[in-house]
């Protein structure tokens, strides 16, 4: 299979070049994936892992969200796949690790970076001096910042070995000739990488051309 990395932006993209580049390259493509994800995990693991990481997983979804909200006014990777899906009839395949999967897999190291962050505005709380709650909010906006950067930067690597797994059943199993794969630009170097590894896969992206 001919795979095509298209990288880049997830907001304030430019669509139509990159679509160019796809079609320029691979023509009509097979299947289209992208760097985003579907959740199965039950209830009782989504609480679970709010317990075990509330600080992570709010600071995510107030990422995610602005996001959203922000993606209403630019352009964004999403809409390629629109493309794809509009002309081609392709829905896409979701090929990002799940956030409540990677915390759950070590939920007690998550617990500890939550938790011990949580020590010390609490205990500032209850201290009877001035601007103790502006202490607090500080030590808790810092740690915050913190616990998701090391999220964000620690998970990185693991999330594309699991995307370019992903790509690879889902090829092997419809037998795709030509593909595509939508995702940002810190991605492209490891799937670039690891999908030179693969039997069968000829990886082509915009750095190698």
């Amino acid at each position: 299979m001919r795979l095509y990395i298209s990288s880049g932006k997830h907001v304030r993209t430019d669509v139509n070049n990159r679509i160019e580049n796809i079609e320029n390259e691979i023509g009509e493509p097979d299947a289209i994936f992208f760097e985003g994800r579907v959740s199965n995990h039950t209830l009782k693991e989504r609480v679970i892992n709010w317990i075990s990481a509330p600080i992570l997983l709010v600071s995510l979804w107030t990422i995610s969200n602005t996001v959203e909200k922000v993606s209403r006014f630019t352009k964004t990777d999403f809409e390629i796949v629109v493309h794809f899906r509009d002309k081609y009839g392709l829905e896409p395949y979701y090929i990002d690790k799940p956030v409540h999967e990677i915390i759950g897999s070590q939920s007690d190291v998550w617990a500890i970076a939550n938790w011990s962050l949580l020590i010390i505005p609490i205990t500032l709380l209850f201290i009877p001096f001035n601007f103790h709650m502006l202490l607090s909010l500080v030590a808790l906006i810092t740690g915050t910042i913190s616990v998701t950067l090391a999220y964000l930067s620690g998970v990185n690597f693991e999330r594309n070995v699991y995307m370019i797994d992903r790509i690879a059943e889902v090829a092997e199993n419809n037998k795709y000739e030509k593909a595509c794969v939508i995702t940002g630009s810190q991605h492209e170097s490891d799937l670039r990488e690891l999908g030179h590894r693969l039997d069968d896969v000829e990886i082509i992206s915009e750095s190698e051309k």
